[in-house]
């Protein structure tokens, strides 16, 4: 049996999804370990089955129980250590009775032969879709310059955050993130997602606005379906909005990105080829 750790929010999720995905086809007999998720209480917990009516058919595992099994016949396969664009690890045989995966999988590269099962799987629960993002969704279906663009604050703006992930997206990013947008679309209509967008009303000079500020807690995963809908998009380094964009089918988009991901790690794999790079500064 092979085991999937999951964690993280949303976004996160939705990526360790996509690689169980992968490791399914090849590996049958593959699940998914939600003890950790059990006592996750960061961002709105295990979203997975609700967001997108999946089956359940994860594995929960005591955690006492998991570090015995880490301990005695389990081979733990970390991500991290693994060669940059190299999937041997993950797909290779082991003599081990259980391999227990931990990590977070963030690039299209753990998933690309598979892509239309994920956009099949990743399609939102619209019985859950509140009354105002249902009319915004039908505006932005009948906008063909409507662009996403997502700014993070929140949890970025403290310090544990702050110095590798929080400083990335600044003004100066979105500034240039326009400029370049604009270079494919010169009327852009903006949808703007934010967890502060009061701020963002403040610092950043927006024409053709729109200000989605109504879906807030369990109803948050609505933002990601707006996005999705959009034409084009300007992302932030965040696994949210980076699904956003990715879940719009549209093969002539065009997706807007900062040039780094972290301030102090190196993720050459995180973006699809064809997004468009642009400077943080």
């Amino acid at each position: 049996m092979r085991l999937i750790k999951m964690t993280g929010g949303l976004g996160n999720q939705m990526f360790i999804y996509a690689f169980y995905l992968k490791m399914k086809k090849l590996f049958p007999h593959t699940k998914i370990d939600l003890s950790d998720m059990m006592h996750y209480h960061v961002h709105h917990g295990y979203e997975m089955n609700r967001v997108f009516a999946l089956p359940h058919t994860e594995f929960c595992i005591n955690r006492t129980l998991k570090k015995l099994m880490e301990f005695l016949l389990c081979k733990v396969v970390y991500e991290r250590k693994q060669k940059n664009g190299s999937m041997e690890a993950f797909e290779k045989k082991y003599a081990w009775p259980l391999i227990y995966f931990k990590g977070f999988y963030q690039s299209e590269r753990f998933f690309a032969d598979i892509e239309d099962d994920v956009r099949k799987t990743f399609c939102f629960n619209m019985e859950l879709i509140n009354i105002r993002s249902r009319e915004m969704m039908k505006v932005i279906d009948a906008d063909e310059h409507a662009v996403s663009i997502h700014i993070r604050r929140g949890d970025y703006l403290l310090p544990k955050f702050w110095a590798n992930a929080g400083c990335v997206c600044q003004l100066p990013y979105y500034k240039n993130a326009i400029a370049e947008l604009k270079k494919h679309d010169s009327t852009p209509s903006f949808y703007v997602f934010s967890d502060d967008i009061e701020w963002v009303k403040q610092n950043l000079s927006l024409s053709n606005a729109h200000y989605i500020d109504w879906n807030q807690g369990n109803d948050s995963w609505q933002d990601m379906m707006l996005m999705s809908h959009c034409r084009n998009h300007i992302i932030c380094n965040s696994t949210f909005s980076w699904w956003g964009a990715w879940l719009n089918p549209r093969k002539n988009k065009t997706v807007i990105v900062p040039s780094r991901w972290f301030m102090k790690e190196e993720t050459p794999y995180i973006y699809p080829a064809r997004w468009i790079k642009v400077p943080i500064n």
